[in-house]
């Protein structure tokens, strides 16, 4: 059984390698994933293997497991981080992988299938270090990237104006919360188990987690297209919501009438916001305006987020259509997702936010 769940898991990784790389457009973000996939294939590849690979290679392939952690991040902070490149630094991650490997390489390498008792098997004690300090490694890393994630999404309305599957990453989320769930129930079963000296599951917990993880990550992953489409070179020109409030003197006042004239003209009469896809960064490349300046003038000078900015917009152009005898037989849903909106609870709320009534009450009022 553990060889057939190992199998559909490793076919499931080579598969979603050939996915990724093959994968257009290009993004960093999918190249990790790949090497992610990469690395579960070997885990889970071991166990179709005739033999134990201490038997030939006394390193093993335990350290691998301590990649799980830096990768997670790395994917994590590659789509929540508009900024992110690889740099050479990315590799200090990898060092309690390397720490462990030579620590293995000189002796301290006992088999996972071996007894756990210590009595009998005294150097099974270095898979308890080393198991512990697994655990240590995946939870810090595990609550770093969700703490990235949470960041990113209030930064939302700052840069689209849509929550949408794409940007919100509650694939990510909902990912990131089983894995805590299978994995901490590995490890009760696993130390229930070293307590009673009994097995209650003849499979390996650690083979089935991978395997359905792998699946998660294809098929999500696979969905999951880049959130910040930055052109190549303007990576240098970039700059946050935070840093932008700190350097919000340097944009003159008569710069600041000028733009939001420009801003307000151009959604008028280009109305861009009728793409529910519509984000910051499209306004930045039509306009051909730095993003600091233009992130000044929406946020700081109009008291307002490019989110709220954009959707009042809308609000406006649904209210014009519910009055145009072009669009009578649509139904009010049907203006909304024509002016932009992707949810009806979001224009719901937002039209009674900007109107004071529901969207029913008002077309009954005109």
């Amino acid at each position: 059984m553990i060889k057939t769940i190992s199998l559909i898991g490793f076919i499931q990784a080579i598969f979603g390698i050939l996915i990724f790389v093959t994968k257009r457009p290009k993004h960093i973000s999918f190249m990790i994933i790949a090497f992610w996939l990469a690395i579960i294939a070997v885990s889970l590849g071991t166990k179709l293997l005739p033999f134990d690979t201490l038997d030939f290679l006394n390193i093993g392939v335990f350290p691998i497991l301590f990649l799980h952690g830096p990768l997670l991040f790395l994917y994590v902070s590659s789509l929540t981080n508009e900024k992110f490149i690889l740099k050479w630094s990315v590799a200090l991650h990898t060092i309690p992988f390397f720490v462990i490997e030579i620590y293995r390489s000189f002796g301290h390498s006992v088999s996972v299938n071996s007894s756990s008792n210590l009595t009998e098997n005294p150097h099974y004690i270095y898979n308890n270090i080393y198991f512990t300090l697994l655990v240590v490694s995946l939870i810090i890393y595990w609550v770093l990237s969700l703490n990235l994630i949470f960041q990113h999404r209030k930064d939302i309305p700052f840069n689209f104006s849509n929550y949408t599957g794409r940007n919100t990453l509650n694939w990510l989320i909902f990912m990131m919360l089983l894995f805590l769930i299978f994995f901490v129930t590995d490890t009760f079963i696993s130390n229930i188990e070293k307590l009673t000296n009994r097995t209650f599951i003849e499979i390996s917990n650690l083979h089935i987690n991978l395997t359905i993880f792998t699946f998660i990550l294809v098929f999500f992953g696979n969905k999951q297209s880049a959130i910040y489409k930055i052109k190549r070179g303007d990576n240098k020109n970039l700059v946050g919501i935070s840093e932008a409030k700190y350097k919000s003197t340097a944009v003159k006042e008569q710069q600041v009438e000028e733009i939001k004239n420009m801003v307000f003209s151009y959604l008028k009469n280009k109305k861009p916001y009728l793409n529910s896809e519509y984000c910051f960064q499209m306004m930045v490349d039509d306009l051909d305006i730095s993003r600091h300046k233009l992130s000044h003038v929406i946020n700081s000078s109009q008291k307002k987020n490019f989110y709220k900015l954009i959707n009042e917009f809308r609000v406006e152009e649904v209210k014009e259509m519910l009055i145009n005898p072009a669009y009578k037989n649509f139904t009010i849903l049907g203006i909304a997702f024509e002016c932009g909106f992707n949810l009806k609870s979001t224009f719901n709320r937002i039209f009674k936010e900007e109107t004071g009534f529901t969207p029913s009450d008002y077309k009954k009022s005109l």
